[in-house]
């Protein structure tokens, strides 16, 4: 495995014991583990330095002064839920050691029969394990050619916003967007073609939008937007126009500059609303859109 990179390269225990504390960080060392070893002995001086660090590994001992055994691995998840944890634990008790593997921990390992060799191949396993969770789970919820979120993170997403809205007196914007003239392109310069001009106008929507918002590929050339708060129609509308905007900016694709004009079907939603409900109400506005001689959008209204 290669060494982690200089962001992540701090190694973070968790440890009420000052001799059992130096034992482990002399383990570290002699393992070969490339860290910054930074010791805490409290749960609390844990969690605080996890909200303004990022950590390769976490080494917890379950026996803290202000943590009931596993509710420290609970709070440690609760703070840094992507730092792969190894539960280090004084007592034999194997059972435990499990649940707390099943609770989220990457590995457990007790203090009295554990060496130098097993304590580096433990972090240097759950580092790997921990990074290949992570890729396996962006892959499920990102689209591949554009690593935009995909249907099942932008409804998830959506599903927040729109409860978010009650309280910020605003509606959650779905922007549906068809690529008018996509599948010409596509067919006469190719699939690479096609595919290099898909991810140049994801580009351009990701940096049109602010952040919080979402952009998303729901498939082929058709792509969502999220804007969180919308103040009414008229907001809407202008957003729609910008959108457009970003969208028929030339790109250059197999040396020919190639404009596309999307067509928009725009659905505000609100607290209460189900998301693929309102999401079916942008998608129909977005054909209703594409018969549209004088404009390119159609905000949905609330029947």
């Amino acid at each position: 495995m290669s060494a982690p990179d200089a962001a992540a390269a701090q190694l973070l225990l968790v440890e009420d014991n000052r001799s059992q504390a130096l034992m482990m960080q002399r383990m570290v060392e002699e393992g070969g583990g490339e860290f910054e070893v930074v010791h805490v002995g409290t749960l609390a001086a844990a969690k605080e330095h996890l909200e303004g660090a990022r950590v390769a590994c976490i080494l917890l001992d379950l026996t803290l002064p202000d943590a009931d055994r596993l509710d420290g691995l609970a709070e440690i998840r609760n703070v840094a839920p992507e730092a792969p944890v190894v539960v280090v634990t004084a007592d034999d008790d194997a059972g435990r050691g499990i649940k707390a593997v099943q609770s989220g921990a990457q590995d457990y390992l007790m203090k009295g029969n554990m060496d130098a060799a097993q304590l580096g191949r433990a972090i240097r396993f759950a580092i790997e394990r921990a990074r290949s969770e992570q890729q396996l789970a962006h892959r499920a919820l990102h689209d591949a050619l554009t690593g935009l979120p995909n249907r099942v993170l932008f409804l998830d997403r959506l599903g927040y916003a729109l409860a978010q809205s009650e309280r910020e007196q605003s509606s959650a914007g779905i922007f549906f967007l068809d690529l008018d003239g996509f599948k010409g392109v596509n067919d006469r310069l190719g699939h690479l073609a096609g595919d290099a001009l898909l991810r140049s106008i994801a580009g351009r929507l990701l940096g049109w939008v602010r952040p919080g918002d979402t952009v998303s590929r729901f498939g082929g050339d058709e792509f969502t937007v999220l804007v969180r708060e919308v103040a009414g129609v008229e907001e809407a509308e202008t957003i729609a126009q910008r959108l457009t905007e970003a969208v028929r900016e030339p790109v250059a694709v197999e040396g020919e500059e190639i404009s596309l004009t999307p067509s928009i079907g725009v659905a505000l939603g609100r607290s209460g609303d189900r998301p693929e409900e309102l999401i079916e109400r942008a998608d129909q506005a977005m054909y209703v859109a594409k018969r549209h001689p004088e404009t390119n959008y159609e905000v949905a209204v609330r029947t």
